[in-house]
């Protein structure tokens, strides 16, 4: 027995012997696969992807705001469908330390762009003037600024193409390059607004305002910054304007006959927000004038603010059915007809 377990041991000695140098073959295969095989497909998968044309079919404005990563950027491409991956997208930024280098601006991406050509669009520092449109503008307004900017854009064209997204043009400070047109402004306008909006306009939020639509809310907020300038009077101005529009009394709104009869020539200029109503004007034939019709103007009247938005979201209910504000920016409320009356005999009544 014990001769037995010594020649054992003997043989797999002799075993362990016989090639000293030598390896297995699965190890050499295995080696040659990390070592070259691996490498090499890699090194084609990555330039396949890196030129392999996005998913979006349509040209698409981007906007890269001021001091915003490369991982939010990244993210936005990707929902927007301007990328395939945001794993390869960081990875092509960090391989050639191009994160610091994409410059804030609107871009105008074409269709099916790939993420080479990207990151080279975003490092051109496409910034070539700003622009201010201001909460209140209507669309007109808006025109009249973009094409006095850019010599591509045309009044008339912009306010054609405009009004359709009337109140949902995000009021702000832009930057486009030079050549920017009327389709690029409108649109970096538009998505801006759905990024400003987005986590306020809920199904939740507009839910709680009794309004069916959010093209309702929004109508109701550009009255309210028209018509009033303090935070604390749009919550309780907005009540007011939301109770008579479910009481289906006429909303009253002095701005609403402005919308409906400007443009109009004061002082040898041409206003789009006229403050000399005749009884004429008061009575025009209008769905803006709510002054003549019950409930709410068909699309909003101007670009509203954040402020104003969130008013209506949050409106403050009160027994008042009537406002006005003076000369000096103070509004007054009152609870009957009778009583505003007075208030306009005693504040506007000089």
């Amino acid at each position: 027995m014990e001769q037995n377990q010594t020649q054992s041991i003997v043989d797999e000695k002799k075993f362990h012997k016989l090639d000293p140098k030598k390896k297995p073959l699965y190890t050499a295969v295995g080696a040659f696969f990390i070592a070259i095989v691996l490498p090499v497909a890699f090194y084609l998968y990555y330039n396949t992807a890196l030129n392999r044309p996005a998913q979006s079919d349509a040209e698409k404005v981007f906007v890269i705001e001021k001091g915003e990563g490369a991982l939010s950027i990244s993210q936005r491409l990707y929902d927007e469908g301007l990328i395939n991956s945001k794993v390869l997208f960081n990875f092509y930024l960090i391989s050639n330390n191009l994160q610091s280098k994409l410059q804030a601006g609107t871009y105008t991406v074409p269709a099916g762009y790939n993420i080479k050509k990207l990151s080279e669009l975003f490092q051109q520092g496409r910034s070539d003037i700003k622009v201010t449109f201001l909460e209140g503008w209507r669309v007109e307004e808006v025109a009249q600024e973009a094409s006095s900017k850019f010599g591509n854009v045309s009044y008339s064209k912009f306010v054609d193409l405009a009004l359709p997204s009337e109140g949902t043009l995000f009021p702000d400070t832009y930057e486009f390059n030079s050549n920017t047109d009327e389709e690029g402004i409108i649109d970096a306008m538009r998505s801006n607004y759905n990024a400003k909006t987005s986590d306020i306009l809920t199904n939740e939020s507009v839910s709680k305002t009794g309004l069916p639509t959010v093209n309702q809310v929004i109508t109701i907020a550009s009255i309210v910054e028209r018509e009033v300038i303090k935070d604390e009077d749009r919550r309780i101005v907005a009540g007011i304007l939301i109770k008579r529009f479910k009481e289906d009394m006429p909303l009253g709104a002095d701005a609403t006959v402005q919308y409906a009869v400007a443009p109009k020539i004061e002082n040898g200029n041409r206003v789009w927000w006229p403050k000399n109503l005749t009884i004429d004007d008061l009575n025009k034939a209008s769905t803006y004038n709510t002054r003549k019709m019950a409930g709410l103007p068909p699309m909003p009247i101007c670009s509203p603010s954040l402020s104003s938005i969130k008013a209506v979201i949050g409106y403050q209910s009160t027994d008042y059915y009537y406002y006005l504000t003076d000369s000096q920016g103070i509004t007054h409320y009152a609870k009957t007809l009778d009583e505003h009356n007075k208030n306009i005999f005693k504040y506007l009544t000089k």
